[in-house]
């Protein structure tokens, strides 16, 4: 589990006091224990030394006065023997002379062995020297100028009560000292430090969110962290100003680019519109010569009558020719978009009709196929006219398709300009399956020229970007179809090698619903 700052803190205050008081506990034990053992030698000392004032020139004892020494009541138990001491014929040992109990007997229990007392003093007299570690306490010898006079043990009450009192009053104070530093540390550092920081933390929070209206509240108090607090409001000041001029330069940059982009959309039209103009008029120029031509002849009163009949069905079919490729050309002329159910065969066969003499002109073959039937764009079999028509109908602008389809045409045919005795140009029409998009109309558009590089098939898609030479070009041809085609929530693939021709696909989606 992640701890806050806050709890860090007061944890890291805890963990270090108590390290100190650790610390002073161990030397309180240390000098608890000295004390205890100093306690301990300054009592001995004083109870040999009372033995010796005690001890008659004779050898004997002054037991009442022994008896009623003041010192008695700070120690457990004694025993003193002089040295009349013997071994039984079992190698214990048997007082035989002074045996004196000061504080009685009557508080050993049974579990009191008088034998391991009496060998260690026997010990004790026979050395001089002091025995440790004797039934709790300790033996030592009454040594006097002529000798070692006898021996003494006792063991001294060691007040563990006062001991315990000692360590639950240092602990106690431990505590209270510990909960009292750490309040008052703690109170402290959240005034100074924690509050700010948490301020802090909770500004960036909301700056790193996006919210560049925050500012935090400063203190009249000079310190790193006021330094830091006001820091960090003209950081956000700053960077709010930045983000301020930002989408003022982007917002402006935005509309010169667009304005830019739909001048020179403005131009490719016109460059285009430029381009048909000479299909177009050949288009009528060609029935317009036969019907000034059949009009001179209806002048004539001595035309017969089934000349005449021949010349007015003439004059009816060029009328109709001229109004069938003005009706192509109205068809793609840009509108009002209004989208609706439609078969792409339509303005498919529209822009066909209107590129159709550009291309023979060239030398150019243009071809239509459903995908198993193929056949030259001047006339269509009956068979393949009515597999066209009969394709799922997608939802769309026939003019905008028809754009999409004739800038297409139109750069294939610039493409081919180039390259001597013409080319061909395929169009394929038919359904099909994609996957993200489900049941689709396709439309593939593959001419057999010059083709690009495969680098550089990412970049056809920008504005203004452009392969043919210096003032061929635009570059905002294929962008408007990619444009377009999306905008139907179709998609655009691009295909190509160097040297092996251009293919595009298009595919949209039936009625507009993607699966």
């Amino acid at each position: 589990m992640s701890l806050s700052l806050r709890q860090r803190v007061l944890l890291w205050i805890v963990l270090i006091h108590a390290a100190a008081f650790g610390f002073e506990f161990a030397l309180f034990g240390r000098n608890l224990a000295r004390t205890s053992e100093q306690e301990s030698l300054e009592l001995a000392g004083g109870l040999v030394g009372n033995l010796r004032s005690q001890i008659r020139p004779g050898g004997g004892l002054n037991a009442a006065s022994i008896l009623g020494w003041d010192e008695w009541g700070k120690f457990e138990d004694a025993l003193i023997l002089d040295g009349n001491l013997a071994l039984a014929p079992d190698g214990s040992v048997v007082p035989q002379g002074i045996a004196l109990n000061p504080l009685g007997s009557s508080r050993r229990g049974p579990e009191f062995d008088a034998g391991t007392v009496y060998s260690n003093m026997y010990l004790a007299q026979s050395t001089g020297r002091p025995v440790d570690d004797v039934e709790g306490g300790r033996v030592l010898p009454i040594d006097m100028p002529g000798g070692v006079w006898g021996t003494c043990w006792y063991r001294i009450d060691r007040d563990q009560g006062r001991t315990t009192r000692l360590v639950r009053t240092f602990l106690l104070l431990f505590g209270v000292t510990t909960l009292a530093i750490a309040a008052t540390l703690y109170f402290v550092l959240r005034s100074e430090v924690l509050a700010p920081v948490s301020r802090l933390t909770a500004a960036a929070r909301r700056v790193a969110a996006g919210d560049m209206e925050v500012s935090v509240p400063t203190t009249a108090r000079a310190g790193e962290l006021g330094e830091l607090t006001r820091a960090f409001n003209g950081m956000v000041a700053e960077v709010r100003d930045f983000n301020a001029r930002l989408e003022r330069e982007v917002r402006d940059a935005t509309a010169q680019a667009r304005a830019a982009e739909q001048a020179a959309m403005t131009e490719r039209r016109l460059a285009a519109t430029g381009k048909l103009a000479a299909g177009v008029a050949h288009e009528i120029n060609n029935p317009l010569g036969g019907l000034l031509n059949a009009v001179e002849r209806l002048r004539r009163e001595d035309l017969p009558a089934p000349k005449r009949a021949q010349y007015l069905e003439l004059l009816a079919g060029g009328l109709e020719r001229i109004r069938d490729t003005v009706g192509k050309l109205l068809r793609l002329t840009p509108r009002q978009s209004m989208r609706a159910p439609l078969s792409l065969a339509v303005p498919v066969l529209d822009a066909v009709g209107l590129v159709r003499h550009r291309a023979a002109r060239s030398g150019v073959v243009l071809s239509i196929s459903d995908g198993a039937h193929a056949s030259a764009a001047e006339v269509l079999p009956e068979e393949l006219a009515r597999t066209l028509a009969e394709l799922p109908r997608v939802v769309g602008d026939a003019n905008e398709l028809g754009q999409v389809v004739l800038n297409l045409l139109v750069n294939a045919l610039d493409a081919l300009d180039s390259r001597p005795g013409g080319g061909r140009i395929e169009l394929v029409l038919r359904g099909g399956y994609v996957e993200g998009l489900g049941a689709c109309v396709l439309l593939d558009v593959h001419d057999d020229g010059p083709g690009v590089a495969s680098e550089e098939l990412p970049r056809l898609l920008d504005p203004f970007y452009t392969t043919k030479d210096a003032g061929k070009g635009t570059g905002l041809g294929l962008s408007l179809v990619h444009s377009v085609v999306v905008g139907h929530g179709g998609r655009l693939d691009l295909q190509s090698e160097r040297g092996r021709g251009f293919h595009v696909r298009i595919a949209l989606p039936v009625r507009g619903e993607a699966s």
